[in-house]
């Protein structure tokens, strides 16, 4: 019997283990939900920069792991939901890590810097506080595997999002990743050195820059970077809801299989064989369509719903608001939210909150 064929024994007996306890935590991504609350809050907010040229955000909350030990590749690809195995060294993938119902412990960008069997690592990018969840998951799994977890010394985080960003990193003097999203490249910039990540956290389709550095190089990187333009971190939220990007912790939650928010194409391989949740995964895709799926929504009233407001159609509870916002590019609110299957086709009507207060709102695409 090989080796993957032990490991993947193992984790079905683990996972058997697992699925008898039936425990699914109830965690919650504060920082998360305060972006979401205050961009609802936060009156008209304005993206159109974003067309004019790049713009720079510090995203130094992002945590970012380094995985090391002989066996990090092997172990990650038994258990989350995209491929890990096949990744070289510059590539990158976005996976999920579920409970063995399907449900989205936490997402994860894993980033292959060395496939060197003993020194080689990985780096695994997550939201805020997620990486807690990501680690405290996993460790049970662990026994005889050499896999190990630590924060990354490239821990601080700035995105080059908009018009112009490639543009901009090259004539600094640095290098860029392929379009390809999550290739990544080790380059320097102010006589320090960061690594370019094609990143995907506004959800523009030629794809972000991310920059990962040590906390002690950011003001050298800034000043090789000259006068960008800083962004807010409204601007970047109201950014990935025009373009229905969903955020772990708000968006995509332990509430959800992957499926639902859109991630069939983006975080799953339905070749790559067992991980946790792959069953259950693969019978709801089997049959065509999840219970619900996220969407993005017009509103037709100048307020902005909540996260959480319940929309409704035809006198019943059809599904809840996740993110919003009043977009100037939008001309009006805009909101990212569930809808149940038979009611989330683009052009269908539904209406915003409790009936006492209810507006219309379209939905616009699946996210």
């Amino acid at each position: 019997m090989g080796a993957q064929t032990l490991l993947l024994a193992a984790v079905a007996g683990r996972t058997s283990r697992m699925n008898a306890s039936s425990t699914v935590l109830d965690h919650s991504l504060p920082q998360v939900l305060a972006d979401a609350q205050r961009l609802a809050a936060a009156g008209e907010v304005d993206t159109t920069g974003l067309d004019d040229g790049p713009l720079l955000f510090d995203v130094g909350d992002m945590a970012v792991l380094r995985v090391t030990g002989r066996d990090r590749q092997r172990f990650l690809h038994a258990m989350l939901s995209n491929d890990v195995a096949q990744l070289e060294p510059g590539q990158g993938r976005w996976a999920t890590f579920n409970t063995v119902k399907g449900r989205t412990l936490c997402d994860v960008r894993l980033l292959l810097v060395d496939d060197d069997r003993k020194e080689g690592s990985l780096l695994a990018l997550l939201e805020p506080g997620a990486d807690q969840i990501f680690v405290d998951q996993l460790n049970p799994f662990i026994i005889a595997e050499k896999v190990y977890f630590e924060p990354a010394p490239e821990g601080h985080g700035w995105l080059l999002a908009g018009a112009g960003a490639d543009g901009v990193l090259q004539q600094a003097g640095a290098s860029c990743p392929s379009s390809t999203l999550f290739d990544h490249v080790e380059t320097e910039l102010g006589g320090c050195k960061v690594r370019v990540v094609r990143f995907d956290r506004t959800g523009s389709t030629s794809g972000d820059l991310l920059l990962l550095m040590s906390p002690e190089d950011q003001e050298a990187i800034l000043q090789a970077l000259g006068s960008i333009q800083r962004g807010d971190r409204n601007c970047l939220e109201a950014a990935r809801v025009e373009n229905g990007q969903p955020r772990f912790g708000i968006d995509l939650t332990e509430g959800n299989i992957p499926l639902e928010a859109g991630l069939k194409d983006r975080a799953i391989d339905f070749n790559k064989g067992c991980y946790i949740g792959q069953e259950v995964i693969c019978r709801i895709d089997s049959m065509g369509t999840p219970a619900r799926r996220l969407v993005r929504l017009r509103v037709h009233d100048s307020g902005v719903p909540a996260p959480g407001t319940r929309l409704f159609r035809e006198q019943k509870e059809v599904g809840y608001v996740t993110s919003s916002v009043h977009s100037l590019r939008a001309g009006g609110p805009i909101a990212l939210g569930y809808v149940k299957k038979k009611n989330n086709e683009p052009a269908t009507t539904v209406l915003v909150g409790d009936p006492e207060s209810q507006r219309e709102a379209t939905i616009e695409a699946h996210a």
